[in-house]
């Protein structure tokens, strides 16, 4: 008896602790009680392998896996061979539809998004209402309550006209920027392997699916070295290595900016910053900036040193954008104050971003 009534707790012991393994796993697929629908960004794989659906599935989940994957209940995926507005609009709408048949989203979603998932993001909230009463749905079946837009591509990048013009042959080009467009892409632009590197470029991204729109964009960005700082003279002003500061802070007009804000630098100095845009785009708010914060650093789990804040203390989509900071005079900065995330070095920028929204 004893021994039938020891294994029978042991059973017991076991059960719960799979099923608090179960809960734990479900808790952390929310922010704020909201579940998290993940929207990756380009990836040069595509265009040399055009993978298949089931391919490009994996892939979406193995570029969130740092960090975001345990945290979303639902990962988009989509072709960089595609165009926004073509193949990529296609993958994207039947993917919201299913969704939209569920559950998932009718008490709202977050979104978050990467580097061109900006892109695609806005684009789908411009037509996501038509998509769905097209197909007979109700649009409130999904409903997004917000977006954070991690190194947002959103208003296109450099890298892009490059790659394209290297890509078509038009203009004559040093092998120093080829090597820079070769070492962020991953392999030599021809004009058969650009996709939505069409779309990337500035002059492009900021024309489409413009137009003003109800949920609030929350932005995190970074001007951090990638690729050993290759990239960085071929970027209009301050940038990640990939992302200029235009496109990632969500300014409604492309510049060299040195920061998303003119009364705070990316490095926490409070000051006047006049290399910073005079307006963003409607309903899109800087929250953070990592000055070490580099592109791919933005959505993974390694520190990246002290991030500072923009827009602080308010609600964004029913979430409360509330860091706790602190405010120093630093020697380096000859003594002016310094603004910093508490012990926001202790922390990737995307752990900051769930444990104070979360």
């Amino acid at each position: 008896m004893t021994q039938h009534l020891s294994r029978l707790v042991r059973i017991t012991v076991l059960c719960v602790l799979a099923l608090g393994g179960t809960w734990s796993s479900m808790a952390s697929a929310t922010l704020a009680g909201k579940n998290v629908i993940l929207v990756h960004g380009f990836q040069a794989s595509d265009l040399s392998s055009n993978p298949n659906d089931a391919a490009l599935q994996t892939q979406a989940n193995n570029y969130w896996s740092a960090y975001w994957l345990n945290r979303a209940e639902e990962v988009l995926y989509w072709s960089s061979v595609d165009r926004v507005s073509g193949g990529i609009k296609d993958k994207i709408r039947s993917q919201v539809l299913a969704i939209a048949r569920g559950t998932r989203c009718v008490a709202g979603c977050v979104v978050v998004t990467h580097s061109t998932g900006d892109l695609v993001t806005r684009y789908m909230l411009r037509n996501v209402n038509n998509w769905l009463s097209s197909a007979g749905i109700d649009p409130n079946r999904f409903r997004i309550l917000a977006v954070l837009d991690f190194a947002g591509a959103g208003g296109g990048t450099e890298i892009a006209d490059l790659a394209v013009s290297i890509g078509n042959g038009s203009g004559f080009f040093n092998s120093i920027q080829r090597s820079a467009v070769e070492l962020a892409l991953g392999f030599r632009p021809d004009s058969s392997n650009l996709g939505v590197l069409y779309d990337l470029q500035p002059n492009t991204a900021r024309n489409i699916a413009t137009g003003n729109n109800a949920v609030p964009r929350l932005r995190f960005a970074g001007t951090g070295a990638s690729y050993g700082g290759l990239t960085k003279p071929f970027i209009a002003g301050a940038d990640d290595g990939v992302v200029p500061l235009h496109s990632a802070c969500g300014a409604s007009t492309k510049g060299d900016y040195d920061s998303c804000s003119r009364s705070v630098s990316p490095n926490g100095i409070l000051q006047s910053v006049s290399a910073a845009p005079a307006s963003l785009y409607f309903n899109h708010y800087v929250v953070l900036m990592g000055e070490q914060t580099n592109h791919g650093q933005a959505i993974d789990n390694s520190r990246s040193g002290n991030v500072t804040t923009v827009s602080n203390n308010q609600v964004l989509g029913g979430l409360s954008v509330d860091f706790d900071t602190y405010t120093q005079r630093k020697w380096w900065s000859f003594f002016r104050q310094v603004r910093w995330v508490t012990n926001g070095d202790s922390y990737s920028m995307s752990d900051n971003v769930f444990r104070t929204l979360n």
